[in-house]
């Protein structure tokens, strides 16, 4: 299904009359009126974190949408048939982001799914089901988010979230839509990648294709381990992904802009690329510590490591995983 979503400047003029007298001699001046102190500049108080709705709107064609704005990137498709939307960001943020998806769309959602459990894709599900959404994910993500299967680790929520936030509609390797023209296929990821639950959603006839954060443009990953999550999957999970992809595939990526098969493939080759340097280190009997020192992804951080640490937090994954 498809969904479209979509100074005051202040200007004082002081003005000042002078009256004369025609006289022989000059009245007395009266004294001009002291002028008025200078009003202290008014400070905007900057909005509370993750509360502003998505701030851009990529129009992909045939009714599909790439939104882009604090959390993860949603997928909209809109048209005959309702308002299908691919995750919704945060809880702090749902509320606008209805009411912008609406103003975009000219209506509800009547479908929405989850990529994977994170709060930045999946913390709106109370808000949009509310408005009458049905919510669908992979079976371990609604797992995930009701607490059936405990997530641990720092992505490991502080509460779960209320029972209308809880997926459905389930499956297990996947599911079909046929809305607004498109076969909107979901697709389970092959194996855990980012967590235990991963989904993919290919728009066939658009061409279109939204990875979830298996896939994230130029940088290093997020391995969510307390929730399943697997340096190896995301190897896996690129090769698929690669698969689905044609040469003029719109990629959708869990974060970042929009990108090609060609920006996918060369996040392939890094992820097994940096999987190989850490396993030479590995095999040479280094510690994590002195692998974390030798820097073994230094040739891929300039590209890939947006975020400063993330080279030896990524680092320090593939090694642990390995060690086991």
């Amino acid at each position: 299904m498809r969904m479209l979503l979509s100074t005051t400047a202040a200007v004082f003029a002081l003005a000042a009359c002078a009256t004369t007298e025609p006289t022989a001699a000059p009245a007395p001046t009266a004294a001009a009126p002291a002028a008025a102190a200078p009003a202290a500049p008014t400070v905007a108080t900057p909005p509370a974190a993750n509360t502003l709705p998505f701030a851009r709107v990529n129009d992909l064609g045939q009714g599909i949408s790439m939104l882009i704005g604090a959390g993860g990137n949603l997928g909209l498709s809109v048209g005959a048939d309702g308002v299908f939307l691919i995750d919704d960001q945060f809880a702090t943020n749902a509320v606008a982001n209805l009411a912008k998806v609406e103003e975009l769309a000219k209506g509800k959602p009547k479908y929405l799914i989850n990529t994977h459990y994170h709060g930045d894709h999946a913390g709106g599900n109370a808000v949009f089901a509310g408005a009458g959404a049905m919510v669908f994910a992979s079976d371990n993500a609604r797992k995930r988010l009701t607490g059936e299967t405990v997530t641990t680790g720092r992505f490991a929520p502080a509460s779960l979230p209320p029972k209308v936030a809880w997926p459905v509609v389930t499956f297990t390797s996947g599911i079909d839509f046929h809305l607004n023209g498109q076969t909107i296929r979901a697709i389970r990821a092959p194996m855990p990648a980012h967590t235990d639950g991963d989904t993919f959603v290919y728009f066939v006839e658009a061409d279109v294709l939204h990875t979830g954060d298996v896939y994230t443009k130029d940088r290093y990953p997020t391995v969510d381990v307390g929730a399943g999550g697997n340096q190896a999957g995301f190897i896996a999970g690129l090769e698929r992904l690669l698969q689905i992809a044609g040469p003029n595939t719109k990629i959708i990526p869990g974060h970042g802009e929009l990108a090609t098969k060609a920006d996918m493939q060369a996040t392939s080759d890094m992820h097994k690329s940096a999987r190989a340097a850490v396993e030479a280190q590995v095999k040479a009997g280094k510690t994590l510590e002195q692998t974390i020192a030798a820097k073994p992804l230094a040739q891929w951080t300039p590209r890939f490591g947006t975020q400063a640490g993330s080279d030896d937090t990524y680092v320090t994954i593939i090694y642990n995983e390995l060690k086991k």
